[in-house]
């Protein structure tokens, strides 16, 4: 994954965007799977996530990280895939036959994706990218009380939605 050869003059002044495009975009798309963006749509909605920081290029502070901002983008694009996106048929009957890990993962996504997407943003932030509670409620601009007690509601509607699914399999 990168940019190769990118169809611009060298003197655009875009050389800082091809970096951190081949920086980001890993956890762009990390990002977005835990966001529960299905895997056959990640490449466009990573792609659209840089598309917004292209067009918003000469707006942003680039001295400051870049990754809260990139992760507020995923989420919105990630929210709109969610609202778009129709029920489709239970992924679960074709892990019976994968890896029992890889199953197990897929189970845990889609229990993530069922959780209230506030919730979800916390517990994602907090639990597998390692931000802390006062780093979030920057990034989300929300009290650190707030942050503390969507993680605590998160990993209990996770643990329910689990169960549920198990119960369901």
């Amino acid at each position: 994954m990168g940019v190769k050869g990118p169809d611009r003059p060298p003197e655009s002044g875009l050389d800082a965007f091809d970096e951190i495009y081949n920086r980001e975009l890993e956890y762009v798309w990390r990002s977005l799977g835990r966001l529960g963006v299905p895997e056959s749509d990640l490449a466009d909605a990573a792609n659209e996530v840089f598309l917004v920081l292209y067009r918003r290029w000469n707006e942003l502070d680039r001295k400051d990280e870049l990754r809260p901002w990139l992760f507020g983008v995923a989420r919105r694009i990630a929210s709109g895939l969610r609202a778009k996106r129709r029920e489709e048929p239970s992924e679960l009957e074709a892990a019976s036959v994968e890896d029992p890990l890889t199953a197990k993962r897929k189970l845990l996504w889609r229990a993530m994706a069922d959780l209230d997407e506030d919730r979800r943003t916390v517990l994602i932030l907090h639990d597998l990218e390692g931000h802390t509670g006062a780093e979030i409620a920057t990034m989300l601009d929300i009290p650190i009380g707030t942050v503390h007690s969507r993680l605590r509601l998160a990993r209990g509607d996770l643990l329910v939605a689990v169960q549920k699914l198990q119960e369901d399999r």
